[in-house]
């Protein structure tokens, strides 16, 4: 599936999917317990669009497992994790795709997901939106906050009792997610990019990176935020310096396919964050 040759545009090495027939129990009722929803939607996805047009529905709760197997392989050491790329129209329900693994990560095995963010608007409307569920392990620090609420927030990581800690990159930290039980730590690449990794997360291990509004790494990294740019070459080097590998997931609303010609986003995408191999899921606009 999907392979094509040819130096002059060479497409990175893309691999077939072999998608779960369905998402594992705990994982259904974690998804009834944090969000409240009996059931997951479904997703739209073009089969191959190197050959056709014709198209795939699956399901959120079939992704979300193939994402915990991809971060599974990477922790259990068996094999090298596959990362993941997809695009799906707003309003496809993409925070929960990673959200949700990242829970079941966090809870299972303790495992910290990264989330790359580029604006604090998007942040805190998924803080915002999980507190709406009821599901109050969730924090960010900003430079909205006062010294005495980021001290708190901080306290809170630090003791465990905080799930998600999200920051801006207005914010410079000196002590974040040390030793707490953290499952999900959003923050730039900006942020990312400036300091050792073990200046946030101390001994955590990291289970997967997700790199939210993922178009940003081309549309943005060349000319406006250059650290998107480097993003790809930064991860590569860490899990050199970490020891360990785990999957990348990058999501994308607006991110344009069209491997046979010019202006390929996707495409670029994958080379810009150096996702190979990476299983690719396209959906219908």
């Amino acid at each position: 599936m999907m392979t094509q040759t040819g130096e002059a545009h060479r497409l990175p090495v893309l691999k077939e999917r072999h998608l779960p027939g369905e998402c594992r129990q705990s994982v259904t009722e974690l998804l009834k317990e944090t969000y409240g929803y009996d059931g997951f939607r479904n997703l739209e996805i073009y089969d191959d669009l190197f050959k056709n047009r014709d198209t795939l529905c699956i399901s959120q709760g079939q992704l979300v497992e193939n994402v915990i197997r991809e971060a599974e392989k990477a922790y259990k050491g068996g094999e090298q994790p596959d990362n993941i790329l997809l695009t799906a129209p707003t309003g496809a329900g993409k925070s929960l795709l990673f959200q949700l693994p990242a829970i079941y990560l966090g809870k299972e095995y303790n495992l910290l997901t990264i989330v790359v963010s580029p604006l604090k608007a998007l942040i805190v409307d998924q803080v915002e939106g999980l507190q709406d569920v009821g599901y109050e392990r969730v924090a960010y620090a900003s430079s909205d906050l006062s010294p005495e609420q980021k001290m708190e927030v901080y306290r809170a990581v630090r003791e465990g009792e905080i799930d998600l800690f999200f920051l801006s990159p207005e914010l410079l930290l000196s002590y974040a997610v040390r030793e707490g039980e953290i499952d999900l730590f959003y923050l730039s690449p900006e942020l990312l990019l400036s300091y050792d990794i073990r200046h946030f997360i101390g001994n955590r291990r990291i289970g997967m990176v997700v790199v939210d509004e993922a178009h940003t790494v081309t549309t943005w990294g060349k000319e406006f935020r250059v650290d998107y740019w480097f993003l790809g070459r930064y991860l590569d080097a860490l899990k050199q310096n970490l020891g360990y590998s785990f999957p990348l997931f990058a999501l994308t609303a607006t991110a344009v396919w069209n491997p046979k010609g010019g202006n390929d986003k996707v495409i670029e995408t994958i080379r810009s964050l150096q996702m190979e191999p990476c299983i690719l899921y396209v959906g219908t606009v």
